[in-house]
């Protein structure tokens, strides 16, 4: 009866984007539930509950995609129960292969198939004459290389040591949680798993709490990412008459607060939906724009996917243990790969490459300088390295590298007219600015917290009209197509 319900409010084949409608009632539809026809006494209940209306709202997108979160779920639990019980280290390093291949393999064919066609293709020409590149109708899974990474983490940690968990209600949960489950953050088994062993307390200021982290990540979207989008994508669209000079280099300043305030807005929301069923989520972001460096904007910087690249990928590449040169080979495939990870395009590739490139010659300077290093200040190095990451975001965001050329060429004449669209991305990019270095959020969320419940129900009826009425759902965060 309760999934039912769920599904009908779902409806056929809708895309549950946070700001939308669907997910409103939605949301409103599973709290209640949870919190009024389940007594909390019964936490394994409430634990199916979520894992049903986690499918429902990942179906909703695509109902064949549940397949795939079911595929991995059921390969990845029932592989790390039979890698810890076997002793034999070959058997043990087989079944981990298994696990990495099946993963990959499924990740390889929806998010890379078509990507490895027209990279082959041209390559086999000469063998082969003429070939008709054959085209993959293949639709990309929402998610899909969020919670592979979580999958694969979970039996790389059995392989390495850690001990299997026995219940498959829990494991089914720590996948499917729909707070996280589209677009992260990559939530490790042990940071999530021993949060379901008991019922969580109860907590009024937890709610209140939650409902602020998720007006603020709400806000973050509304106000400042989608409002600096509009700019950015009439200027990377390139057509005639699109922005050049000065606007070029507003454009490229616009975008790197447009995809931090988008994607952290997401996990902002994303972690306040988790805390209003009692669970944590990690955090992913620590103003990274204040990095004094390119390993710490690493470290800033979407922490889940780089603690994990770190930990799973660059350690078992052999990470710093051989000779300086293989390090620095180390460092470069693995953010080759995480640039991969983000989507099948050479733009990535390069992307991954160029950040790799700033991470093996930081490793290289502060190596040969170590403690005898110029004392350059603080802020030119947090100057610089923003200016680098920037140049980053520049490949990041454009369709093609011929692309990335072409808007690199239309930033001369280092001249531009204001207009009233850059204008008003101006200002939206100066307050972002001042925001992100006071890190005002934080604040902000404290202040929020202590007024009175009047004025906070009229703060979320105001956040309410701005979602829906403001600004419909039409922009996807970025995040989702990843």
């Amino acid at each position: 009866m309760i999934a039912s319900a769920a599904s009908a409010v779902l409806g056929p084949r809708r895309r549950m984007l946070f700001n939308s409608l669907e997910f409103l009632a939605f949301l409103v539809v599973v709290l209640a539930t949870y919190s009024l026809a389940i007594p909390a006494s019964r936490w394994r209940a409430r634990k199916a509950f979520l894992v049903v209306v986690s499918y429902l709202f990942y179906m909703a997108w695509n109902p064949a995609f549940g397949l795939l979160l079911l595929t991995s779920t059921l390969l990845d639990f029932f592989l790390a129960q039979w890698i810890e019980r076997t002793v034999d280290r070959t058997r043990r390093r087989r079944l981990l292969a298994v696990s990495v291949v099946v993963n990959l393999g499924i990740l390889a064919v929806f998010k890379y198939g078509n990507f490895i066609l027209d990279t082959l293709t041209p390559l086999l020409h000469p063998l082969f004459g003429d070939l008709t590149r054959p085209t993959l109708d293949i639709v990309l899974p929402v998610g899909i290389s969020f919670y592979t990474f979580e999958s694969l983490s979970y039996s790389i940690d059995v392989y390495r040591g850690q001990p299997a968990y026995r219940s498959l209600l829990d494991f089914a949960l720590f996948l499917s949680f729909f707070p996280h489950l589209v677009a992260g953050p990559i939530v490790r088994p042990g940071d999530f798993l021993p949060q379901l062993a008991k019922a969580p307390v109860a907590d009024g200021l937890r709610v209140e709490r939650a409902l602020v982290r998720i007006a603020i990540g709400f806000a973050k979207k509304i106000l400042f990412a989608d409002v600096l989008g509009s700019y950015v994508d009439v200027v990377y669209a390139g057509e005639p008459g699109a922005p050049t000079g000065l606007g070029v280099i507003l454009a490229i300043y616009a975008y790197a607060f447009q995809i931090y305030f988008d994607f952290s807005g997401y996990t902002d929301i994303a972690l306040g939906l988790a805390q209003l069923f009692g669970l944590r989520l990690p955090e992913n972001f620590d103003r990274p724009y204040l990095s004094a460096s390119p390993r710490e904007f690493w470290q800033r910087w979407h922490i889940s996917l780089s603690t994990w690249l770190r930990d799973y990928l660059y350690v078992s590449l052999g990470g710093n243990r051989g000779s300086t040169g293989r390090t620095y080979l180390n460092l470069l495939l693995t953010m080759v790969l995480g640039g991969l990870w983000h989507g099948a395009a050479w733009t990535f590739v390069a992307w991954g490459a160029f950040h790799g490139g700033l991470l093996a010659l930081h490793r290289a300077v502060a190596g040969r300088h170590g403690s005898r290093a110029p004392r350059t200040p603080l802020w030119v190095r947090q100057l610089a390295t923003f200016h680098l990451v920037c140049f980053g975001w520049v490949l990041f965001r454009s369709p093609s590298l011929p692309a990335v050329r072409d808007l690199l060429l239309r930033m001369r004449p280092f001249t531009s007219e204001l207009t009233p669209d850059a204008a008003r991305t101006l200002f939206v990019l100066a307050l972002a600015i001042v925001l992100h270095r006071r890190g005002s959020a934080q604040r902000f969320r404290e202040g929020f917290t202590r007024l009175p419940a009047v004025a906070q129900g009229v703060s979320y009826a105001v956040l309410v009209i701005l979602l829906f009425v403001v600004s419909p759902a039409t922009a996807r965060f970025i995040y989702f197509q990843f």
